[in-house]
């Protein structure tokens, strides 16, 4: 780092101190299959202020958790499915990526990853190749799932 600052050590000493006082948290990893598991779910329009949704998803290998995340999506959803949908695009992209970095570090998961969602209005449009018109403004998160569908890449 260039010309380094007070701020700047000030910074590493609190991150120093938290790895310091955090040093027996932690995840337990238990022995599992090795299989890969994504739950997926959405809030369509939980925020009264600007209408938007909230997407969500866990990734387990085996029945250990390796990879999480809650947002708000970036735009409105109009339907509940399209919100499912959205946060199902998000699931199955990280899904494929822990999948390329298992095998790049030589781990290769049991069977082809399931992923779990409560919405079957989003699942069918996953899977159904016929245009649905209340969706055409989800064109690439909707190409980019049922790609990935129909290679086989994931299950349902």
């Amino acid at each position: 780092m260039n010309a380094p600052r007070e701020a700047h050590w000030r910074a590493l000493k609190r991150v120093l101190r938290y790895l310091a006082g955090t040093i027996d948290h932690g995840l337990f990893l238990t022995p599992s299959q090795l299989k890969l598991v994504c739950y997926s779910d959405a809030d369509w329009v939980s925020s009264i202020e600007d209408r938007r949704s909230t997407s969500g998803y866990v990734v387990f290998l085996g029945s250990n958790p390796v990879a999480w995340c809650s947002k708000k999506q970036p735009v409105v959803s109009r339907s509940s499915a399209e919100a499912e949908y959205r946060s199902l695009a998000n699931c199955v992209s990280e899904l494929l990526w822990l999948q390329q970095l298992l095998a790049e570090i030589g781990i290769f998961p049991s069977k082809v990853p399931v992923v779990w969602c409560d919405n079957s209005s989003a699942v069918s449009v996953a899977e159904n190749p016929t245009h649905h018109a209340r969706i055409k403004h989800v064109e690439i998160d909707h190409h980019f799932v049922r790609k990935k569908s129909l290679q086989g890449l994931v299950a349902w």
